[in-house]
């Protein structure tokens, strides 16, 4: 059987995982203005590709139109969730018994303190052990919104996908549509 990591081993390990998770949180969040540039496109093809500047609006282009907006937009707002984040993360609050994460879980740690001199000595009074256990907590927490974030992403990217597709199918009937 394997011996636990000490608190110093610990907390290195848990501050490797955190710089990891706040690079996988980067690259989520260009992603993201990514796909809000790409949506914007997609939205603006739509006018166009459905003759939405003119009176003639074919009711099937029309409809495929906007079906083309509304899955854009819930896209977008998929992708805006990302950037700005949550109203509610289940299973992000401190666990009952467990000490405020001192400098890791900053609406925690503000709570906790009403002053900097009083951050400043809890913070000097933590012990490695402390540390090593908020880190580990942040870490969770660090997982727990990136797997919601990379959810959101996903389904996020699947509605571009579709906006996408009904763009090309627009396009195509216009253009049949003219040829005719």
């Amino acid at each position: 059987m394997s011996e636990e990591l000490r608190a110093e081993e610990r907390l290195q390990l848990a501050q490797w995982h955190l710089t990891r998770a706040d690079g996988l949180r980067l690259g989520l969040v260009n992603r993201a203005g990514t796909l809000l540039s790409a949506d914007a496109l997609v939205i603006t093809g739509v006018v166009f590709a459905s003759g939405a500047t003119s009176s003639d609006v074919s009711p099937v282009i029309g409809a495929a139109a906007l079906l083309a907006l509304v899955v854009s937009a819930g896209s977008a707002a998929l992708a805006a969730s990302v950037l700005t984040g949550f109203r509610r993360l289940p299973g992000m609050s401190r666990p009952a018994g467990f000490p405020v994460p001192i400098a890791f879980g900053y609406g925690d740690t503000v709570g906790a303190f009403g002053s900097p001199e009083e951050f400043r000595s809890g913070f000097s009074a933590q012990s490695v052990e402390a540390a090593a256990d908020s880190a580990v907590l942040e870490l969770w927490r660090c997982i727990s919104v990136h797997q919601l974030r990379a959810r959101r992403m996903q389904r996020a990217t699947q509605c571009l996908l579709a906006g996408a597709a009904l763009l090309v199918v627009m396009a195509a009937a216009r253009l049949v549509t003219a040829l005719a």
